[in-house]
């Protein structure tokens, strides 16, 4: 199966989770943005558990938690304590407003799943709601995929605004909550700047930030 192929099959998957009876107005895989602060290991919600690691995983933990450990600085106590506490770039400009508990921290925390496997996280936006969905790309020894689920919703009245970035970085956007809390995300690949179309209100970032009500 070819990249496209693949890419294609994994949205298709994830638009089989729309709630029965919703509108998709729009659609993209997410990132949580390289400038926005990278929560705790722990912090982060364990998603798709039904499926099993598979061997190439295994093989690949080693790997991961030295990069983990020792990428982020040469100094291995600064190191481990970067890896399992909150992890927040010396950028200009704020990527991030509200705790963890806001609805933006909430996304935030949605975007990066602890999984066993590799996955892809997709954004959807409905007539009634904004929601995350994660789809293993895991396969197994007869190419079965792996499983889907939706791993975070909120009511499409929560979300109030989403403003454009790409003065940041291409695909790079901020979205605004009910509560006044927002966080940056990245939608990479093609057709990102088709997503925003999908969301209430739409922000240039010459735009100021609308204040909660």
């Amino acid at each position: 199966m070819t990249r496209t192929d693949r890419g294609r099959e994994t949205v298709e998957r994830a638009r089989a989770l729309v709630p029965t009876g919703e509108v998709l107005r729009g659609d993209h895989g997410v990132y949580l943005a390289e400038r926005a602060p990278m929560p705790g290991y722990f912090r982060r919600p364990r998603s798709l558990r039904a499926e099993r690691r598979t061997l190439g995983s295994w093989l690949m933990m080693p790997v991961f938690w030295v990069a983990r450990l020792y990428g982020i600085t040469w100094h291995p106590i600064e190191a481990l304590v970067e890896a399992f506490t909150e992890r927040e770039e010396k950028k200009p400009g704020k990527p991030f407003h509200g705790g963890w508990q806001s609805l933006a921290g909430q996304l935030a925390l949605a975007v990066v799943p602890r999984t066993k496997n590799s996955r892809a996280v997709m954004l959807q936006v409905t007539d009634r709601r904004l929601q995350v969905v994660y789809v293993s790309q895991a396969r197994s020894f007869t190419g079965r995929p792996g499983p889907a689920e939706v791993g975070w919703t909120t009511d499409l009245r929560d979300v109030t605004w989403i403003r454009d970035r790409s003065d940041v970085a291409g695909g790079d956007h901020e979205i605004g909550f009910i509560d006044g809390s927002w966080c940056s995300v990245h939608f990479g690949g093609k057709g990102w700047s088709r997503i925003s179309e999908a969301f209430p209100l739409r922000l240039s970032h010459l735009d100021p930030i609308p204040h909660a009500a």
